[in-house]
């Protein structure tokens, strides 16, 4: 019993619950499953793990401390402000906090690196996109210029191409660092060419413009011939569309984002103490006769459901995960999460639609960025303590 709870397996057991968040949504045929596949692999371990003093002192990291200060928060606006399901949102910040250490903990693992967790699971992502593909526009017979969506939990076009963005950015990123053959290269080109497929027919301009800010704020933060090459690639691409296709840009025109940030800037201006909690709410557009539930923009709407204070809290935290990011840069990881972070912030700021929900495709662009923080956060405490034991006073 001992061995099953010892830290080296308890650590392989969240990698498995990692890579299940990461692809699971593929494959599953109903969320409920997905739910109890992430509480058995990546939950449950992450709960056993505090049994080890080693793991509870990984929790002693300033984003471990940024986190708990806004889960607090939140916490208190909604026994203040309440909600429709105060119970179930409470929830929600634990599933979030479980998770947050079972990433932690994956990378604890000395078999499974979570470099290559990540890279396995972008490979797996790339194939799955192009099945999409096929199942949308050849089995199922859609329209070539309908919006393309993921086969199984991830039916929507905005959350899917966020998450199929965001392994594919993970996967480019430490695949730089690993030693492939020729042929493995070559091999790879297939989940490649399902990614840049995925993305270009999901139609979603906000990701599009998430990727070109991520490839030129990588192209500057570790300069290289591939980041030059993909800027010049997206360049292209962009210009062949506007050439081509140029009603894909120009169709939805800016779909209301202005009157909608200004409308959740109103009431988060209106209820800037505590928010309005997490009742539904409506921005009305007067253009189109109808209201929206939300702003379209993550932080507006934390702002809006939690105040001032929780969007100072949640702000503070996602800049800690950027610059966590940048200081590490030169480590895979570290460009992995500078990279998503560039590409999650951009994507949340024109179509994020809420934090506190359960596990769904916009996970990999809000609280994966702060789970590899913390993992990077931990990298540094164990490699300060060695070094503090190697070179004792």
């Amino acid at each position: 019993m001992k061995k099953l709870f010892a830290k080296d397996v308890l650590a392989v057991w969240a990698s498995l619950g990692l890579i299940v968040m990461l692809c699971g949504a593929w494959v599953l045929p109903s969320n409920k499953l997905y739910h109890q596949l992430l509480t058995l692999l990546l939950w449950l371990p992450a709960v056993l793990a505090l049994l080890h003093r080693d793991v509870r002192r990984m929790l002693k990291q300033p984003e471990w401390w940024l986190f708990a200060a806004f889960m607090v928060w939140t916490l208190v606006v909604l026994a203040f402000k309440g909600g429709e399901d105060v119970i179930g949102k409470a929830k929600v910040t634990l599933y979030v906090a479980l998770t947050l250490l079972g990433i932690v903990l994956a990378a604890q693992s000395p078999k499974w690196r979570v470099e290559a967790v990540l890279f396995y699971s972008s490979i797996l992502g790339g194939v799955f996109a192009l099945v999409s593909l096929t199942s949308f526009y050849l089995l199922a017979e859609q329209p070539i210029k309908g919006r393309l969506v993921a086969v199984g939990l991830w039916d929507t076009a905005i959350m899917a191409a966020h998450a199929v963005g965001a392994l594919a950015i993970l996967g480019l990123c430490v695949v730089q660092a690993r030693r492939c053959s020729p042929w493995v290269m070559l091999l790879l080109l297939i989940p490649a060419f399902g990614y840049v497929a995925f993305l270009g027919f999901s139609q979603t301009r906000g990701v599009w413009i998430a990727l070109a800010t991520c490839l030129l704020v990588m192209s500057v933060a570790r300069p290289s011939r591939l980041g030059t090459g993909l800027v010049a690639l997206a360049v292209l691409g962009l210009a062949a569309i506007a050439l081509l296709q140029p009603h894909i840009l120009l169709q939805r025109g800016l779909s209301y984002r202005p009157q909608l940030w200004g409308g959740g800037m109103q009431l988060l201006l209106d209820h800037w103490a505590m928010g309005l909690g997490f009742h539904e709410y409506w921005i009305p557009v007067e253009q189109l006769d109808r209201a929206f539930k939300h702003p379209h923009n993550l932080f507006l709407d934390t702002g809006v459901r939690e105040g001032v204070i929780g969007l100072l809290l949640f702000g503070w935290l996602w800049l800690a995960a950027g610059w966590r990011g940048w200081t590490c840069r030169a480590q895979p990881l570290g460009r992995a999460l500078l990279a998503l972070w560039v590409f999650a912030g951009a994507s949340l700021m024109t179509d994020g639609i809420g934090l506190w929900l359960k596990p769904n495709a916009d996970w990999l662009i809000t609280w994966l960025p702060i789970g590899l923080s913390m993992v990077l956060a931990a990298r540094v405490r164990c490699e300060t303590d060695a070094n503090a034991v190697a070179s004792p006073p």
